[in-house]
């Protein structure tokens, strides 16, 4: 899984839970798909966690997309 911070690529919305989604490698063998951040991991109610439902597309304003990047809770168990 990536985390929200770090990745560079589209991020879209999941209608399934309104958390955002990014496409990305699954397990080997099973090519790309839209899943939730890292991030996510213990905090995204989700019924296809931990994938994403349908990924809607978003036209982040460059300032929006930063400011969700930066202050996104972290709620992966330490």
């Amino acid at each position: 899984m990536a985390k929200i911070r770090d990745y560079q690529g589209e991020i879209r919305v999941c209608a399934s839970c309104g958390q955002p989604c990014y496409l990305g490698d699954l397990e080997p063998g099973y090519g790309q798909g839209w899943q939730h951040f890292h991030e996510q991991w213990d905090g995204v109610f989700c019924p296809f966690f931990p994938l994403a439902g349908t990924p809607l597309p978003m036209e982040w304003d460059g300032m929006a997309l930063q400011q969700v990047k930066a202050v996104y809770p972290d709620t992966y168990p330490m």
